[in-house]
């Protein structure tokens, strides 16, 4: 029986779906807000809904742990402690001149307090749409996949124009990334991990659909079989849709994780549905739509791998000044969010260009929270593993191919996450979020569709 909570729930995650990869990305005043809003009503709405499912206890304890920890750089600390802390004597002269004007400074174990409050709000969102995924039901969970996805093939489309044409008029108002797909974002790296994201899903919903057909034709039952020949059809389009965006995007990460991503979803579904014959199958496709990125111009996308040498791009110098941030901050780091206004005292004059993110999301949450995330990073990854172990020997029903193609998903952005700062787009973040909550969602045996 669907209740007016749970309709709530499910009416605001389409809403958050659809509005992150829109509104830039989630990288303006007005998008922050809105996703936020988003975000708190579902976690209230949730708080009214009755559900039978429940989240794995390592999963719930690594979320009250994250979040305990993040909210503790913000409790005051007096002037002595503060200034005994690693890394803090650069400041102590400032700090020294405030209290000579009569005014208290607001010390805490984060450098930048408020910039702390804002990346702690900022997980409202990715919070309430991971929660969302966990224990709506399961009809609906399936729903949200599909306007999940459905809105990352609308990206996709719009950045295949965007490419052809290179008309300013379909990038509405963002600077284009050379010539390149890139959708709402304002980053094509950025762009290239949505379809990351969703190229595993639509894989996994393409093959679940041909080997419902393949056994339609066993039994055959001719409606059924045209029912998800249709269904096949329509996920294979998709399927086809984000993995040519994904190219296309001319990130040189993005293409070598879209590479990968088939190459996983096809080794982990293929034998689940037909063995070889599916393994084929997928193959040809991807054969096809590289033949047809080749016909269209991939030449100068693959001449990105080659025109720069790996080892000149600017990202090493960061990652360096970056390590040095964070041997000098340790155990305790800069604070969360604070890493565009702190890492300025590590970056020589030659880089004279604004640095707001390390490139690495590894690197920078270690500079902001030392000993506290190398806890962080090896807890998820154990979380991620348990994952696996959770899923392993269930039927292979439609959700559970989901919930496998969400952890290859997972597996892609982290990968991606060595060399940009996905997680530090919202956009990205929710949709990682909403992939974590499809992968952890909890087995039950329970029908509450």
């Amino acid at each position: 029986m669907r209740t007016l909570p749970e309709q709530l729930v499910f009416a605001l995650s389409v809403a958050l779906l659809i509005a992150a990869p829109t509104l830039y990305s989630g990288k303006t005043a007005f998008a922050e807000m809105l996703l936020g809003f988003l975000g708190l009503s579902i976690l209230a709405c949730l708080l009214w809904m009755e559900t039978p499912q429940r989240l794995y206890r390592p999963v719930t304890l690594f979320i009250i742990t994250g979040l305990c920890l993040t909210a503790i750089y913000l409790v005051p600390l007096p002037q002595t402690q503060w200034a005994n802390l690693p890394g803090r004597d650069f400041y102590l002269e400032g700090v020294n001149w405030i209290n000579q004007q009569s005014v208290t400074p607001a010390l805490a174990l984060s450098l930048v307090p408020a910039e702390t409050l804002i990346a702690l709000l900022s997980l409202i969102a990715p919070l309430g749409i991971f929660l969302a995924a966990s224990y709506l039901p399961e009809t609906k969970v399936k729903q949200l996949v599909m306007v999940f996805l459905g809105v990352a093939a609308l990206q996709a489309a719009l950045g295949l124009i965007q490419y052809a044409s290179n008309n300013p008029v379909f990038f509405f108002g963002l600077e284009p990334n050379g010539q390149s797909a890139q959708g709402t974002y304002r980053n094509r790296d950025h762009f290239a991990a949505l379809m990351e994201m969703a190229l595993p899903i639509s894989i996994g919903l393409t093959l679940f659909t041909l080997g419902q057909h393949h056994r339609g034709q066993q039994h055959d039952t001719k409606r059924f079989t045209w029912l998800t020949l249709n269904n096949t059809l329509i996920f294979g389009s998709l399927m086809l849709l984000i993995l040519l965006a994904g190219i296309f995007s001319r990130s040189r990460a993005g293409v070598f994780l879209t590479i990968i991503a088939v190459i996983l979803s096809s080794l982990i579904f293929a034998r689940h549905i037909g063995g070889k014959q599916s393994a084929g199958i997928t193959a040809v496709i991807a054969t096809i739509t590289t033949g047809f990125a080749v016909s269209i111009g991939l030449i100068p996308i693959l001449n990105r791998f080659v025109a720069q040498d790996p080892l000149e791009d600017g990202r090493w110098e960061i990652f360096n000044n970056t390590i040095e941030g964070i041997r000098t901050f340790f155990p305790f780091g800069s604070g969360p969010g604070t890493f565009p206004d702190v890492y300025r005292a590590f970056q020589p004059i030659e880089q004279m260009r604004f640095v707001n993110n390390a490139h690495n999301d590894y690197l920078e949450l270690l500079f902001e929270m030392g000993a506290a995330a190398t806890f962080l990073i090896t807890a998820f990854i154990l979380l991620y593993i348990y994952g696996w172990v959770k899923l392993w020997g269930k039927a292979w029903n439609q959700l559970h191919f989901i919930q496998n193609a969400a952890g290859v998903g997972i597996f892609i952005l982290l990968l991606h996450s060595l060399t940009d700062f996905n997680l530090h787009t919202p956009a990205n973040m929710i949709a990682f979020a909403f992939l974590c909550g499809l992968f952890f969602r909890q087995y039950t045996t329970i029908n509450n569709g």
